[in-house]
């Protein structure tokens, strides 16, 4: 049965355009990763380039959700869309011939990242806009139900891809990825009034907007709490890609079997956490959720340190995916819900540039104190790490009774 949110042409339109945009994406970076080892068979190399996708962020993160509430949302995704695929279009000739050069690739991997911190502010705001209400659940359901899908299938497809047709392929995949999708969301309709945040937002200067929208954050409680929950989870959950690698080599003694299986069952649990979030819901109100969300994930990393089982870590990281799928859906519905709309892009622009930041210090942390401290010890800290944010939120939550009390400002 297909959920009812699908017979909203325009969010099937909008879905539909965020899958294959991301699926180019997942491709692409695959691609890109491995063609910049071929070239240089260095790994500072591909730092490199990953440090030119995470510093727009920070860079043009807060404009881009300015931008989001100043300009109609819809034209700022096509052009988005359309300069990238652009921009990829001209990539190979570039990259392929004998004067290659890595400052290519890092020089377009800053100007797509770059356009992506207009895009995605933009994307997020304009949800409420082409749905109603009562089916943001469903609808923040389905789009993070589609990225965990395509966190599992991308990679698969994108090695096909490559090994068919080699790595350039993936660049023009992604090309024709944002093609497509800038002829869906065209085609998006959007209520009349609906298009735009408020008028009077145009006429301020940018850096008026985003004072006002950082104001508008620290004025809020429930969204200083996000953001707290925002910063510890991509803190604890953000180097599993560093640390799932050593625990199943030094700890379970199966390097990459156990590697692959812990995280398919994270990927697995995220994607069934993100899904039956509407279902939930009907048992347990925000605050209970967002709860057991924090409780699964400390419990199940606290024990990882403690069990060393393949079949209990999988379990445990399907379980700790779950608790991080739901969370993940209920921030952003809760974002939508209680921000005014003229406000929207500033406020998820914000929730980016803190999952941007705190990500890769965690990663650069996580592999310093690896030198130290055994996988087992780590988990184990972050475990209480986590347990402990779980008491502090549920006291503070009892005591207001409830966090998200809020309502959107008219």
């Amino acid at each position: 049965m297909i959920p009812r949110v699908f017979k909203n042409r325009s969010f099937l339109l909008l879905w539909c355009a965020r899958t294959i945009s991301l699926l180019g994406d997942a491709f692409f970076e695959m691609g890109l990763t491995l063609l910049i080892y071929d070239k240089t068979g260095s790994t500072i190399a591909m730092g490199m380039n990953l440090i030119m996708y995470f510093v727009p962020s920070w860079i043009f993160g807060f404009i881009g959700g300015a931008a989001a509430d100043k300009y109609t949302r819809k034209t700022i995704m096509v052009l988005s869309d359309l300069m990238r695929g652009l921009i990829l279009m001209f990539l190979p000739v570039f990259i392929s011939g004998d004067n290659w050069t890595p400052v290519l690739i890092y020089a377009a991997t800053f100007v797509l990242s770059t356009l992506g911190q207009f895009c995605n502010p933009a994307s997020g705001a304009i949800l409420p806009q082409i749905v109603e209400g009562d089916s943001l659940v469903a609808a923040n359901s389905a789009m993070n139900t589609m990225k965990q899908l395509v966190g599992i299938v991308g990679p698969a497809l994108a090695g096909i891809i490559i090994k068919q047709f080699g790595t350039i392929a993936t660049i023009y995949a992604n090309m024709a990825s944002f093609f497509i999708s800038c002829a869906l969301v065209s085609m998006i309709r959007i209520a009349a009034g609906g298009g735009k945040s408020a008028v009077k937002e145009k006429d301020k200067g940018f850096y008026s907007v985003i004072v006002e929208g950082l104001s508008y954050v620290a004025k809020r409680a429930d969204l200083k709490v996000l953001l707290m929950l925002m910063v510890i989870l991509n803190a604890l959950l953000g180097p599993l890609n560093v640390i799932l690698p050593v625990y199943a080599d030094n700890v379970l003694g199966a390097e990459v079997a156990g590697y692959s299986s812990m995280l398919s069952g994270y990927s697995v649990g995220s994607l069934a956490g993100a899904a039956l979030v509407g279902i939930f819901m009907k048992f347990a109100g925000i605050d209970a959720l967002i709860a057991i969300g924090i409780a699964a994930i400390g419990i199940g990393l606290a024990t990882l340190g403690i069990f060393a089982n393949l079949y209990y870590a999988m379990t445990i990281m399907a379980v700790a995916g779950i608790g991080a799928g739901i969370i993940s859906v209920i921030v952003s519905v809760m974002i939508q819900k209680t921000t005014p709309e003229d406000l929207l892009g500033r406020v998820l622009s914000t929730m980016g540039i803190i999952g941007t930041t705190t990500a890769p210090l965690s990663i650069a942390v996580t592999s310093v104190l690896l030198n130290y401290i055994s996988p087992n010890t780590f988990f184990i800290i972050c475990g209480f790490i986590a347990l402990a944010f779980f008491a502090w939120y549920a006291v503070y939550s009892r005591a207001r009774g409830g966090v998200f009390k809020e309502t959107q400002e008219e």
